[in-house]
């Protein structure tokens, strides 16, 4: 009895060494994601009618290309990141990469808005600064030119500054410049101002994801009797601009995607993969909301930092003529792999003006166009409003002809749930001299294409009104007569 008490226990231990090594080797050989705990599925997200969203932009015949300083697929150097928080956030207005932070005295959020230069704008202002750290994420960057700034302080503030750079998280830092000083003379107020350029291109960023610019201040040459005080002085910067040049591998038709976490509002995944008709992401359990977009244009697109989930935005420049940008919004629930279909709306319209005269007008040279709107915003995930304008000109070389007296523009709109208004000042030029200066507007959504039509030069009515139709689908059109 005590042998086959033996012989069972014998079998018994046996069986528990077998199902542990059974069990050991599943654990180490199941799926194991760096992204959050809890079970993964795969989802497959495929663009509806994708051929027709990422055909190559049109080239209307008779149509010159637009006179601008945008980057052509020649051109080496591009503003990567630039701020100029006139917002009163450190929300970059452009980003080349999403999540370019500012950071200084390693997590300190004790600034404010003052301000800037010009003094219409605001400026960010650092108390008892040691050091500002522009963190930039460096993806699909070949290369960086040049960091400029302008910068001042309080009169207890520093008034020296030296700039370096990392690669690897702050663990150690390379010189990229000497000491800069503040000029003895340069006052603590007003239109006073450093200006900074320092050169980037020393920056070995090959192989890495993020590199650190580091600002380090310090008490520096000061006037007569004029005292440093670390723990009160204040140093501000405005007008913060990277540039450099990408791998061309985000030039056109790139779908950039960020996903966040319903409850938590955390962003959880970001990316931009080359445009296809259907792409996959690995997510663990929960709900999410998804922002897809795509341009088709020879620039990158423009996003806000994205950290926050409902004060992620888009825009885009007015003077990118031919610019489309679509996007969507989806929220979706992870507990199995699942596809989703997803279909992608303009967040632009189609201005197009046609004038009807019958006299010739190929004399005229050029047509400049500022918008006299606020600009628009695309917000994903939150609805905000903005009371700005953008300056920008738009340069028209229309090359009219007998049978083409006409020309487009593309306006970028963001999502609108209602009609928001539009306007621009024209200015219409012969042999460089201005023949003609009027206003055209009305009130349009997303997705829309509208006409202006009427005469230019003949029976010119500066007081005339429009009859305006509209049609709020593509294809549909509102006419203005003029």
């Amino acid at each position: 009895m005590k042998k086959h008490a033996q012989f069972n226990w014998s079998i018994f231990s046996l069986l528990i060494i077998c199902v542990l090594a059974v069990t050991f080797a599943c654990q180490k050989n199941q799926k194991i994601t760096d992204e959050l705990e809890g079970n993964v599925f795969s989802v497959k997200f495929k663009i509806k009618d994708f051929e027709t969203i990422v055909t190559p932009l049109k080239t209307p015949s008779g149509f010159r290309n637009l006179a601008s300083t945008q980057k052509t697929s020649g051109s080496k150097e591009e503003t990567l990141f630039q701020w100029n928080f006139d917002l009163s956030n450190t929300d970059p207005i452009v980003a080349f990469n999403p999540l370019a932070k500012i950071d200084y005295n390693g997590g300190k959020i004790d600034y404010s808005f003052v301000a800037g230069w010009p003094t219409t704008g605001k400026a960010i202002s650092f108390r008892a600064a040691q050091t500002v750290l522009l963190k930039i994420p460096c993806q699909n960057i070949k290369s960086f030119s040049n960091l400029t700034l302008d910068a001042n302080s309080s009169a207890t503030g520093p008034r020296a500054l030296l700039i370096d750079y990392s690669t690897n998280k702050g663990l150690s830092y390379t010189k990229l410049s000497d000491t800069i000083h503040y000029p003895v003379d340069l006052a603590f107020t007003g239109a006073a101002k450093l200006p900074v350029v320092q050169s980037l291109t020393q920056l070995a960023i090959q192989g890495k994801t993020e590199v650190w610019i580091r600002l380090s201040l310090y008490e520096g040459k000061r006037p007569l009797n004029n005292t440093y005080n670390e723990s009160t002085g204040m140093f501000r910067i405005d007008n913060l601009l990277i540039t450099g040049g990408e791998d061309g591998s985000v030039a056109q038709n790139k779908l950039y995607y960020h996903i966040y976490h319903a409850e938590t509002h955390e962003l959880v995944k970001q990316g931009a993969v080359t445009a296809q008709e259907t792409f996959q992401l690995d997510l663990p359990m929960g709900t999410y909301y998804l922002s897809l977009l795509t341009k088709n244009s020879i620039s990158p697109i423009t996003f806000t930092n994205s950290a926050v989930w409902n004060n992620f935005y888009v825009s885009n420049s007015f003077t990118e003529k031919e610019t489309e940008i679509y996007a969507v919004r989806d929220t979706f629930q992870v507990n199995q792999s699942l596809e989703r279909t997803l279909t992608l709306n303009r967040m632009y319209s189609e201005i197009k003006v046609t004038f009807s005269d019958v006299t010739d007008l190929s004399h005229i040279d050029s047509i400049l166009i500022q918008q006299k709107h606020p600009g628009f915003y695309y917000y994903p995930f939150g609805i905000s409003s903005n009371s700005q304008l953008d300056h920008a000109i738009l340069k028209i070389e229309p090359n009219f002809t007998t049978l083409n007296k006409s020309f487009y523009f593309n306006q970028f709109m963001g999502y609108q749930v209602i009609n928001k208004p539009i306007k621009y000042e024209l200015k219409v030029f012969d042999k460089g001299v201005v023949i003609r200066k009027f206003e055209l507007g009305t009130d349009i959504k997303n997705n829309m294409q509208v006409l202006f039509k009427g005469l230019l030069l003949q029976g010119i009515d500066q007081t005339q009104g429009f009859t305006i139709l509209k049609n709020e689908t593509w294809n549909g059109k509102v006419d203005v007569d003029f």
